[in-house]
């Protein structure tokens, strides 16, 4: 089965990341990167690899309304769109946005995760999926860890109530951060989510139908020019 690394940061060690991913058993990888300009520049740097990669641009904004502006503005020039989250309105306006992909790090804090049955139910009629982020885990501590913990068993029962789409990502910033494809199962397993649907999850499915967004042929979801 084909596993896909949805959430890595490849500015410090571009190299070392495909090196390690390799290794690991990734089949593909999504550089994400803060603005489109940083993503040609990494393009330009790309030598040739047997993974399949793909390059997403992260949306970091306070205010929510610049959420739906930037993603369409995005949308025709990279394969996948994350939203960064904790803020209550940000991750509200990131599920209502059908344009965007990913809603990453959705929890505020302590006893708070960040989603309710509205927004998680908005982002399954949006296909917005949902991130569990396994960095916020590993490099947390005693009541902080615990809290960050909390929170995400609380989306993750949301989501397994009402079946919206998610991910598991390392996150991964430095090439010692990422995990393989089995211990980020292990840490959905743990989470309460469903083997099957964590590997449906981890596939590619996410960028085949945006793949085919930035091709000439593509109108809207599910209907191509001949």
């Amino acid at each position: 089965m084909n596993f896909y690394e949805y959430h890595v940061h490849p500015e410090v060690d571009l190299e070392g990341m495909i090196t390690n991913l390799g290794k690991l058993g990734w089949t593909g990888v999504c550089f994400v990167c803060r603005s489109i300009e940083e993503i040609g520049k990494l393009k330009s740097k790309l030598g040739k690899t047997s993974l399949d990669v793909a390059f997403g641009y992260k949306i970091e904004t306070e205010n929510p309304n610049n959420v739906p502006k930037l993603a369409k503005k995005a949308r025709k020039k990279v394969e996948l769109i994350l939203v960064n989250g904790g803020d209550l309105e940000v991750n509200r306006k990131a599920c209502e946005t059908p344009e965007v992909d990913i809603l990453t790090h959705p929890e505020l804090g302590r006893n708070d995760p960040g989603l309710d049955y509205v927004m998680v139910k908005l982002a399954k009629r949006n296909n917005v999926s949902i991130e569990f982020n396994f960095r916020s885990v590993l490099f947390s501590y005693k009541k902080s860890r615990s809290d960050i913990f909390s929170n995400m068993l609380e989306n993750a029962k949301l989501v397994r109530k009402y079946r919206s789409p998610f991910i598991l990502s390392s996150g991964a910033i430095e090439h010692y951060d990422l995990r393989s494809p089995s211990e980020l199962i292990s840490f959905g397993k743990v989470l309460g989510l469903e083997p099957k649907e964590i590997k449906t999850n981890l596939s590619g499915k996410i960028l085949e139908e945006n793949r085919k967004r930035l091709g000439k042929k593509w109108v809207m979801p599910g209907v191509e020019l001949e």
